[in-house]
């Protein structure tokens, strides 16, 4: 019956666009399942595997939201802290006009008020020192914090933030505490030797490829992953059997019902008032999808190697399809 379900709707979505490589893991009643469809690139004829390698966009800034839980289970950060504590320098514009500061629970829920990238204002390529130099002309007009603004900047922030804090690369952090405990093995930033052959290429509306994203400032975006990967972090997310992951799933801005903000997850109701916790992420050439039902167990990623207008929304359907049948399976 899964089989069936996710071969129709995976149909559908190839349907809608010029699609490569999709890579599904669906996880319930404790038993995980994983289905590859497309090429990995155009004319190719070679289908996916459970290994085949996606970057996975803003799905990393769970992976950063998760390692500041655990800076905040040791005591080395607080979410009320103020941001300035943990920077090099003087950053007066870092508060609001009201006096107060930007704080880490802020960045984590993109109620922080920063903007979505420094695009606009990088004279130079991005790194540390040039983020820092745009860190500096951000200017903060609301009165107050919490109003709901998404930013890569913001998370970006965050991963520099914990490299400082740990005087570790963001790369080794996300290895220790959560790639390495949880044999995730194809999840990165960086790649050498057999692996490169792992990743895919992204591409464009027209099946166009494009460039990869670059490994710089990467808490907002960088890790690539697997299908294979994936389902274990999911899974790992869905128990919530550590007070690190239960942390990332606390609210921190809006209400359940209408759809709140975690540590990067969207937390909220769907049509039949089961609470999910879902994340998608979108670079140059990928597009991928993420959610949880905590009541059922119930775990779902799509991982894609093409983006358009629409692949946003079709991996939502395709998504929403799923569920309808894992959820009577769980009944059953």
């Amino acid at each position: 019956m899964l089989d069936s379900t996710v071969h129709k709707f995976t149909t559908d979505y190839f349907n809608q666009g010029k699609r490569v490589a999709v890579s599904i893991g669906v996880s319930y009643n404790g038993q995980s399942y994983t289905y590859n469809y497309g090429e990995t690139s155009p004319g190719s004829g070679i289908l996916p595997t459970d290994k085949s390698t996606y970057e996975i966009g803003s799905i990393t800034k769970t992976f950063t939201g998760l390692l500041i839980a655990h800076a905040v289970t040791a005591g080395k950060i607080a979410l009320n802290d103020d941001v300035r504590k943990f920077l090099p320098g003087n950053f007066p514009n870092l508060q609001y006009p009201n006096g107060d500061p930007v704080k880490i629970a802020y960045l984590l829920a993109h109620t922080a008020q920063f903007p979505n990238s420094f695009g606009d204002v990088l004279n130079a390529p991005m790194n540390n020192e040039s983020f820092i130099n745009a860190l500096h002309k951000i200017k903060l007009d609301s009165l107050k914090s919490f109003r709901y603004n998404y930013s890569n900047v913001g998370y970006q922030l965050l991963g520099m933030v914990l490299e400082n804090i740990y005087q570790q690369t963001y790369e080794s952090l996300v290895m220790k505490y959560i790639t390495n405990p949880l044999g995730m093995q194809q999840t990165k930033l960086t790649y050498t030797g057999k692996e490169i052959n792992l990743l895919l290429k992204g591409h464009g509306a027209m099946k166009e490829q494009v460039n990869p994203i670059l490994p710089t400032l990467s808490g907002a975006g960088g890790l690539h992953s697997s299908i294979k990967d994936m389902i274990k972090y999911l899974n790992y997310q869905n128990m919530e059997r550590t007070p690190e992951v239960k942390l990332t799933h606390r609210v921190i801005f809006g209400d359940v019902d209408r759809e709140a903000y975690g540590f990067q997850w969207a937390i909220g109701k769907n049509w039949s008032w089961d609470q999910y916790l879902r994340i998608d992420g979108g670079t140059q050439g990928f597009r991928s999808f993420c959610v949880l039902y905590p009541l059922h167990q119930i775990s779902i990623v799509i991982l894609t190697n093409q983006k358009d207008d629409n692949a946003g929304i079709g991996l939502y359907k395709l998504a929403t399809g799923i569920y309808g049948t894992a959820k009577k399976l769980t009944k059953d």
